[in-house]
């Protein structure tokens, strides 16, 4: 496994409660943002059930009598989103019928990160200056935008945060899943809407290149997204690649 310094920081922004949950599991070699969406409750609740629930069966597969390669890695991260997907669900009644929540999860196996997502939170990661975007969005204008349609219209705008994709929510899309070679100085940031709108790329690279542990950077991050007007939730999740093992 990986060898690596993590760190997490959140912070409600400025709304009355913060609807974002994180987990930060490096004897896992896993790492995850979620964002809930669903109302005052439903949201607090399905984003810490998805993650909740994603831990607990990964950790219930540590045990198995062959460790899994990225491959097996990938299938594993895809299951542990689906488990999450049937709980969810299965507590949608009351006040938390409409809950769901958007993920966006690293599985680290050696050399490589399994980069997994469903809605809008995204992972990214810097190597030097140079920061490259993981994860590609579920909502409305991004498929616009991958479609080639135009854009710059009030539909566009009206649209600019309708999710097509969450965990929990009706009709779906499915969650992607990609492999990256990760190498010893990289940097994962996982990020909700929250950081990373206030928090441009340039900006983001700058401020991890300031240096410190793991932990600093992530609160740096979610200080500057505050500082910078952010009003949403904000939370970041920073993984620092110290060594990658073989």
């Amino acid at each position: 496994m990986a060898r690596t310094d993590s760190g997490a920081a959140t912070h409600v922004g400025r709304r009355t409660n913060n609807e974002d949950s994180y987990c930060v599991k490096p004897e896992l070699g896993f790492f995850a943002v979620a964002d809930g969406l669903g109302g005052h409750e439903g949201g607090e609740v399905a984003s810490q059930l998805v993650l909740e629930t994603a831990a607990r069966f990964l950790t219930s597969q540590e045990g198995g009598e062959s460790k899994p390669g990225p491959g097996g890695s990938e299938s594993l991260i895809l299951q542990a989103v689906h488990e999450a997907q049937q709980v969810v669900r299965s507590q949608q009644c009351g006040k938390l019928s409409m809950m769901a929540s958007t993920v966006t999860a690293v599985l680290l196996v050696e050399g490589t990160a399994i980069v997994c997502n469903l809605g809008d939170s995204r992972t990214f990661l810097v190597r030097g200056r140079e920061l490259r975007r993981l994860t590609r969005d579920h909502t409305v204008l991004a498929e616009m935008e991958e479609a080639g349609l135009d854009t710059r219209n009030p539909f566009a705008a009206m649209h600019r945060n309708s999710l097509t994709g969450a965990v929990g929510m009706d009709a779906s899309v499915d969650p992607d899943c990609e492999r990256v070679e990760v190498q010893p100085g990289d940097v994962l940031v996982l990020a909700s809407d929250g950081l990373y709108e206030p928090v441009p790329p340039s900006l983001m690279v700058e401020l991890l290149g300031q240096g410190g542990a793991a932990q600093e950077m992530a609160e740096r991050l979610v200080a500057k997204a505050y500082e910078r007007g952010g009003t949403d939730n904000i939370t970041s999740v920073v993984v620092r690649v110290l060594e990658t093992g073989g």
